[in-house]
């Protein structure tokens, strides 16, 4: 019976566990925000006009501006429609063909300068909020002592319509722009 004894007092005699812990913390980026400047604007138009252009840089093309800290990467889309319906016989329509370009020059107010835009040949782009003078991107600031005032960067949109033989009305389209941090 002693053996007995000693094998439960063995077992019942609690173990001392060290307990093993791991700290960690996450930053949270300031969200980018996206809002419309200006609206496209192709004017009065007339049934037959043909083909009617909005180059990039002229005064009406549509304008958004996305503002977020200089050093932050955005995955910019770009949803266009085919186009434009007229707003009471939906069976109707103008076709559209949209192009879009950004300028991320780091302003911090309204620059509507193209002349140093960046031509998107397709839906998508990624760019920083501030474009970079030249050279390799310098280390990420340090998100605790971070104070670095939001920049706005621009979205332009410009394109064609062809006018043909339509109704008279308001023919309207929406342009759907979509912002995310990478």
């Amino acid at each position: 019976m002693p053996k007995i004894l000693r094998i439960i007092l063995i077992i019942l005699i609690p173990t001392l566990a060290y307990p093993q812990t791991i700290q960690f913390s996450i930053y949270v980026e300031d969200e980018a925000t996206a809002s419309q400047v200006r609206d496209m604007d192709f004017g009065q138009i007339v049934a037959g006009q043909g083909p009617i252009d909005i180059n990039p840089g002229d005064g009406n093309v549509g304008v958004f501006k996305i503002s977020g800290k200089p050093d932050q990467d955005v995955i910019v889309t770009m949803d266009f429609p085919d186009s434009l319906t007229h707003e009471s016989n939906s069976g109707k329509s103008i076709p559209l063909n949209l192009g879009w370009a950004y300028q991320n020059n780091g302003a911090s107010g309204p620059d509507y300068s193209f002349s140093s835009a960046t031509i998107v040949p397709g839906d998508i782009a990624r760019f920083r909020m501030k474009k970079q003078s030249g050279g390799p991107p310098g280390p990420p600031p340090n998100p605790r002592s971070s104070s670095q005032s939001d920049v706005d960067a621009f979205v332009f949109v410009y394109g064609t319509m062809y006018v043909g033989d339509v109704n008279p009305g308001w023919y309207t389209g929406t342009v759907t722009l979509t912002v995310e941090y990478d």
